[in-house]
């Protein structure tokens, strides 16, 4: 019939016949010509009965499998690698903690003959406290961008103060000619609506459904009141239609516990702009990803059936930051020849006795990736370890030695946030002392004198300033990034 039957189903190609029956039954009371409001779904019901009737059937399946190329029935290529913090789980009446590093490792050569297409919306703040220089740095970012674009990809702009306008609708960088004019032309004035502008540039991205990848980008310097809510719920939709929000905080009085969960529920990332330079060198290096993109809308699906509780998660790269930790934890878009890194942290109740292994989590990643016409690509991951009563203790590989040491920094500043937020001001400023401590040694004499400088400010005024919390939050996060991007040999 000429038809991708697993397309027709929905399933991946490696799908298991518990998969196959209930995607079936599922579409077939959706378009069964006695229950479908439009006759013309009777031709898609054949389709689906024929898509399961050779599917469901071993042999047909099997004949028709080989008809098909055979990268399809390969899967992704992405391998994975995982790393314990323990070699073993130990029996004991108390619960215990154990760490899993994590790394997706694509494999994947770029294709010469791949040419995706992409959809940026740049959502800009441009009330009242953007006046000055932080509306002409945004203004300048964005007009850097648009002459960074290909011919082919679509930009849109929103901007927001008390309501949303749509500046630039989705248009082909080719067709910007007046584009430049009118983003030269903003003024700063109203309040901070923040889900007015990100449901404007979300209907806006959910027009261009056909587009490979699409991205909002937020630039934002001040606080929202009263919509929080709705712009979460908003942030978990874009994710579920595969749409990527990056949160870009100007200045200080911005909300970075928000802009972070904004930004993680969809595999983005959340970033702190002290400057021009750091808004243009962001801005170009998501344009470079984004050429470069093997698989979109990775998202981490776990099973209900350990005992153990997943505490934590946080991305080490492509980009740093914590994952938003739920029945679907994403991680963003892996490149060609890039590896997407994440830590684990799991909470392990009591062990009474040994067993060949303890099953940490099982799930899959699931994935969309652009070459391949069927939905739901995956890749099945089982995370476990044995239970000893005695067993021989290892050092832990390298790899997450240094992965948990730089996270340990990250989460002091957290506690020593919560600290402050706390009243305990003498607790806050001996840990403030000791990361600050912890990163004189590592050679980073900038960020420790900020972390020492902030340590006087709280015992003065027993609170953090603005400047001085979000230097230290981001700049403990970005000790966590490699070194820098290496292919995969």
């Amino acid at each position: 019939m000429g038809q991708d039957l697993y397309a027709t189903l929905g399933i991946p190609y490696n799908a298991i016949p518990e998969e196959i029956r209930g995607a079936y039954f599922k579409l077939a009371r959706a378009y069964h010509p006695d229950t479908a409001a439009d006759p013309s779904q009777s031709e898609q019901f054949l389709k689906i009965q024929h898509a399961y009737e050779v599917l469901s059937d071993p042999k047909r399946r099997a004949k028709y499998d080989a008809s098909l190329p055979a990268h399809l029935l390969a899967g992704p290529e992405i391998s994975v690698s995982v790393k314990y913090s323990q070699p073993a789980l130990a029996v004991s009446e108390e619960p215990q903690l154990i760490y899993a590093l994590v790394d997706l490792i694509c494999t994947a050569d770029i294709r010469p003959e791949s040419k995706y297409s992409r959809h940026f919306c740049l959502v800009l703040d441009q009330s009242t406290s953007m006046k000055g220089s932080r509306i002409e740095m945004v203004k300048s970012g964005a007009l850097q961008l648009l002459q960074q674009l290909h011919p082919h990809d679509l930009i849109s702009v929103v901007t927001f103060g008390d309501r949303a306008e749509v500046l630039v609708p989705p248009t082909r960088a080719s067709n910007l000619s007046k584009t430049d004019q009118r983003i030269r032309m903003l003024q700063p004035g109203g309040g901070t609506e923040l889900y007015q502008g990100l449901s404007a540039g979300y209907e806006l991205l959910l027009q261009t459904e056909s587009v490979h990848h699409r991205h909002l980008i937020l630039l934002t310097d001040g606080h929202t009141y009263g919509d929080e809510d709705r712009s979460i719920e908003l942030a978990r939709q874009a994710a579920d239609e595969g749409i990527t929000i990056s949160a870009l905080g100007i200045g200080n009085d911005w909300n970075d516990e928000f802009l972070d969960q904004i930004a993680g529920l969809s595999g983005g990332n959340c970033q702190y702009i002290a400057s021009a330079r750091d808004l243009n060198h962001f801005l170009l290096q998501k344009l470079t990803d984004l050429e470069t993109i093997y698989a979109r809308s990775l998202r981490l699906e776990f099973d209900h059936e350990s005992a153990a509780q997943l505490r934590y998660g946080f991305r080490l790269s492509p980009s740093t930051g914590p994952l938003v930790v739920s029945d679907a934890v994403h991680l963003g878009d892996i490149q060609h020849r890039r590896t997407i890194s994440f830590l684990l942290e799991f909470l392990v109740p009591a062990l009474k006795y040994e067993q060949d292994h303890f099953s940490l989590a099982r799930g899959q990643v699931k994935l969309e990736i652009p070459d391949i016409p069927s939905p739901n690509a995956r890749i099945f991951l089982d995370l476990h370890r044995p239970v000893r009563a005695r067993y021989e203790a290892e050092q832990p590989p390298l790899a997450i030695v240094e992965a948990m040491s730089k996270l340990t920094l990250y989460r002091m500043q957290e506690k020593i946030r919560q600290e402050v937020n706390q009243g305990k001001i003498n607790e806050a400023t001996r840990h403030l002392h000791y990361l600050a401590t912890h990163l004189l040694s590592q050679g980073d004499r900038e960020l420790a004198h900020t972390v020492l400088i902030e340590a006087e400010h709280i015992q003065q005024s027993r609170s953090f300033s603005d400047e001085g919390e979000k230097r230290i939050k981001y700049g403990t996060r970005a000790l966590l990034l490699p070194p820098g991007p290496e292919l995969i040999s």
